[in-house]
């Protein structure tokens, strides 16, 4: 059982040691331990996928697939973490904002493969805590604002979630466990049953930014540091998405009626991919349209938690690939800012950014590409295999949705592409003149993009069932 945990514990030593580190000012020395820690804990996940994938009723699940996420979510973190040398190093207490994202991680990790109702609980407002703290490290009247949507309305949801455990435990009491109430729930699927899938169901919707309960990620994300962005808006939907298809069909929720679920599932991904398509489509503002962008995306996923436990392996890799070029993108946000002191953060202030830095502009454009669901990155086969079972389910209309959603997300993702590379940069004043660029963050953006290329093209070289073996949840 401890090796269960071992990933999460050592993100937490690594926290605490940054923390330690942190008292005494050293900044880079505390980033270090923490990314150490994060380190530590991927390493220690993929060493135990060996192990069969568990459903047991134990506090956190173990096995082949499980583990995978767990040492996903660690690896992008770090890389995240590093990427952030340079900001972290100058602002104040940066060592404890870096371990504040250590401890976020060890929650999002407890949360992907949490096997208990409350330790699920427990995970998130972890989570969410680290998260509103983030948001309103940028110190900015906006990023306050953001902080405090974001706190009340995660409130909301955690009241929600509260909620349906207490109906859930009050009909099943005595143990918490998936395990434990599914077997005593049976077959039963009365109103009491269906009242608390709908509080929960909507409680994780808020903490994924699904339409309509996204309000707060559109703030949040535009708000908050670009490289505290890239680490919040990928690395928590990944875990929370995963533990939406292991809660609702394969454990606790199992036994509701299927065509209830899916209907659920399949409204919420329908409006999420319609609202974040067609809302990109407005912005100006490059973390804004991001943001957006992660409302669609989190359609694409939906699609596969209405699908339930046959989809579990496609929606994991599609959020991997998402979790890592949005990485990738918000972490490029704080690289063009430090390149080009004037940026006003819009998408036209990018005009020929492409040009002056060709390594992070070819990232950058990875990272679009896999977004959009372009052949040869990781994007393309997260939303292959999803809408592949939505067809041959039989649901084709999802998918259709989806294509179309991607389709138009060609406009918003076009947009960054062609003012990197197509529009005439400005003329060069006092401030570009002092720029700095920030080569550890262009670094790290570049890793996540050969990352995506990487996961891309592996099914071509060794066969799809290669990757997918890492992410079995069988």
């Amino acid at each position: 059982m401890l090796v269960a945990f071992a990933p999460h514990i050592a993100c937490v030593i690594g926290a605490a040691a940054a923390v330690a580190a942190d008292a005494f000012e050293r900044r880079g020395l505390a980033i270090t331990l923490a990314v150490l820690g994060l380190i530590g804990g991927a390493a220690l996940a993929f060493a135990s996928s060996a192990r069969a994938p568990e459903l047991t009723g134990d506090v956190v699940l173990s096995g082949t697939g499980f583990s995978a996420t767990v040492g996903i979510i660690c690896t992008i973190a770090a890389l995240v973490l590093l990427g952030s040398w340079r900001p972290l190093t100058e602002a104040e207490h940066g060592g404890g904002l870096a371990a504040l994202a250590a401890v976020s991680v060890a929650a999002a990790a407890s949360a992907a493969v949490a096997a208990d109702v409350l330790v699920l609980l427990i995970a998130l407002e972890a989570m969410a805590l680290c998260a509103y703290a983030l948001v309103w490290s940028a110190r900015t009247a906006a990023a306050t604002e953001a902080a405090v949507k974001y706190f009340v309305q995660g409130a909301i949801a955690t009241g929600l979630f509260v909620l349906g455990l207490a109906i859930l435990f009050g009909l099943y009491g005595g143990s918490t466990s998936y395990v434990w109430i599914r077997g005593v729930m049976g077959a039963e699927s009365g109103p009491p049953v269906t009242t608390a899938f709908v509080l929960i169901g909507v409680a994780l919707a808020y903490k994924i930014g699904a339409f309509p309960f996204h309000s707060w990620a559109l703030d949040a994300f535009e708000s908050a540091p670009p490289h505290f962005a890239a680490l919040l808006a990928g690395v928590p939907k990944l875990a929370v998405v995963v533990a939406m298809i292991i809660l609702f069909s394969r454990s606790v929720f199992a036994g509701l009626d299927a065509a209830y679920t899916l209907w659920v599932f399949a409204i919420l991904a329908v409006l999420s991919m319609a609202f974040g398509a067609t809302g990109g489509l407005l912005q100006r503002s490059y973390t804004r349209m991001l943001a957006y962008s992660g409302v669609a995306q989190i359609g694409y996923a939906l699609v596969g938690v209405a699908l339930g436990a046959v989809s579990m392996t496609s929606v994991a890799l599609l959020m991997t690939a998402y979790a890592l070029a949005a990485a990738g993108a918000f972490l490029a946000a704080g690289s063009f800012a430090a390149a080009r002191p004037g940026w006003d953060g819009t998408i036209a202030g990018l005009a020929g950014l492409g040009r002056e830095r060709p390594w992070l502009g070819a990232a950058v454009a990875v990272a679009m590409f896999s977004l959009i669901g372009m052949p040869l990155t990781a994007g393309f086969w997260g939303k292959f295999l999803v809408f592949g079972v939505a067809v041959s389910g039989g649901y084709w209309w999802l998918a259709l949705v989806g294509v179309i959603a991607s389709v138009i997300s060609f406009g918003y993702y076009g947009a960054v592409l062609k003012n990197l590379y197509f529009e005439s940069a400005p003329p060069r004043d006092h401030a570009a003149a002092e720029a700095r660029p920030d080569r550890v963050s262009e670094v790290a953006v570049v890793v996540t993009a050969l990352l995506v290329l990487a996961i891309g093209c592996a099914p071509l070289l060794f066969g799809l069932q290669q990757i997918l073996r890492v992410l079995t949840f069988a």
